[in-house]
């Protein structure tokens, strides 16, 4: 009896395990990525919920964290830093500076830029979101000890170091292409 050369039939309702598409090991790692996308995804909206009762939003709350960890910085690198865009995060400024939590001052090397500084009103929301992070890590990680916890943030370091060069070969591919090398 001979070999059939026919393909597999495929149908929507088989098994994942079951396509030809997938490679051993690529369910695995297809899985973990579903799982990190939820997991962040959960982070990020429960973590919103209990700050939005201080009537902070996340992209407030993520403006005055970066500028609470790098006083000074600049407009563009809260950009970077939230990766958001530059327009996003002047609007973000904006709003903060006019409700008294931020303030700009001017660069004292480039005219074109100021600097971003927390005022005093902000220090309560920053207690207040320390507090809410505490909270939240105590939920999120409960039944981790020290010890899986360094290992958890090890393996979610070489995982980001990763997507980070990924994205930067991207970057230099698009540059490479707008200057027309290549």
């Amino acid at each position: 009896m001979r070999a059939s050369n026919k393909k597999p039939v495929v149908s929507a309702k088989a098994p994942l395990n079951d396509m030809p598409m997938i490679t051993p090991g690529s369910a695995d790692k297809r899985s973990i990525a579903l799982k990190l996308t939820v997991i962040a995804r959960q982070l990020g909206q429960r973590f919103d919920h209990l700050v939005e009762r201080d009537g902070l939003s996340r992209g407030k709350w993520s403006v005055i964290v970066a500028v609470a960890r790098t006083p000074g910085v600049t407009q563009r690198t809260i950009a970077s830093m939230l990766e958001i865009s530059e327009v996003t995060a002047g609007q973000l400024i904006d709003r903060l500076c006019a409700d008294g939590y931020l303030e700009r001052r001017e660069h004292p090397k480039d005219r074109r830029a100021y600097c971003i500084y927390l005022t005093a009103a902000a220090r309560p929301f920053l207690d207040r979101l320390g507090e809410v992070a505490r909270i939240h890590e105590d939920e999120t990680f409960a039944g981790l000890n020290e010890a899986d916890l360094a290992q958890l943030d090890t393996l979610l370091s070489l995982v980001a170091r990763n997507l980070a060069a990924r994205r930067n070969r991207d970057e230099e591919k698009k540059s490479s292409a707008v200057r027309g090398v290549g």
